[in-house]
């Protein structure tokens, strides 16, 4: 250990909130993880929000909170029945653990941490990354966020805004299509062509909005936020939008770091067994060009 570096850090605090559902067989790993961040920073406050549960995912947050750590568990109930959209019962979630640290002292503090609680944390996550993404966090007065790549891909594309990567919305763009195009080519132009790898050694990437399960925003700017699960035409978005919109709007920037990486979940990428033989061909072609031409190379020749 580096001792004269770990002196030499600076002392943050931090709040880390997360939504879960149903995640109890993840919690062990996830729960360990979280553990480990609050180990680089002087104080830390918890807030999780669980609703429309089976599983014992509460208890265990309750029992793990309980065990000498500082923070709460909210009980949202089963919120189906009155809030159907499944984005917008998300972003209700979301917005009650914004709520809870705005209320306590840990509004005060340096990070506000959002994490997802299944298995995007259920793996190995590089700690010493993390203290890096905080330290370049801090490092301008503009830097405002910061989110986690992914391994093997990255793949929350439906939470990116970037000016070329992704500039819209891409499930409303599927969902929308012409009558002439089918599910599977949409999907595919539209969502699974934007999952590439961003290699770990690549430069920040400016971005609008992301997320990817692991984020660090600068608490001024976070309080600034507001999550939502339903734009102005009444459809299903991604809650990161608007919140990361509205810190944007503060002039805050915000950046995915290569080099802090999650896991990116397998349902969320590209599963030959969804597919006819025909895309899964699409798919093979697709992966033999990117070995040719990655597709990052365009993201740092926007940088330029």
């Amino acid at each position: 250990m580096n001792r004269a570096a770990d002196v030499a850090r600076p002392r943050r605090r931090a709040a880390i909130v997360g939504a879960a559902r149903d995640c109890a067989r993840h919690l062990p790993r996830v729960l360990d993880n979280l553990e480990r961040i609050a180990e680089t920073y002087a104080e830390t406050f918890f807030v999780f929000a669980v609703s429309d549960s089976t599983d014992d995912t509460f208890s265990q947050l309750e029992t793990w909170i309980a065990n000498g750590r500082n923070g709460r568990v909210l009980d949202l109930g089963t919120l189906e029945p009155t809030v159907p959209v499944r984005t917008a019962r998300i972003a209700h979630a979301r917005n009650a653990c914004l709520d809870a640290v705005r209320g306590s002292i840990a509004a005060e503090f340096d990070h506000l941490i959002v994490v997802d609680l299944d298995d995007v944390l259920d793996g190995d996550l590089a700690i010493e990354a993390l203290k890096q993404a905080a330290d370049w966090l801090d490092a301008a007065p503009e830097r405002a966020g910061v989110f986690a790549n992914a391994a093997p891909r990255y793949y929350d594309i439906w939470a990116l805004r970037h000016e070329s990567w992704c500039p819209g919305d891409c499930w409303h763009a599927i969902w929308g299509r012409s009558a002439d195009e089918g599910f599977e080519a949409a999907k595919f132009r539209e969502s699974l062509f934007r999952q590439i790898v961003l290699p770990s050694t690549m430069p920040p990437i400016a971005v609008q909005s992301a997320f990817g399960g692991l984020a660090l925003y600068k608490m001024p700017f976070a309080c600034l936020g507001t999550y939502s699960g339903i734009d102005p035409q009444d459809r299903s978005v991604s809650e990161h939008v608007a919140f990361n919109t509205a810190i944007r709007e503060a002039g805050g920037q915000l950046h995915i770091l290569p080099s802090l990486i999650v896991q990116a979940p397998r349902q969320h990428l590209y599963s030959p067994d969804d597919f006819s033989l025909r895309w899964r061909l699409r798919m093979q072609l697709r992966l033999l060009a990117e070995r040719v031409r990655p597709p990052w190379h365009a993201l740092l020749q926007d940088k330029r």
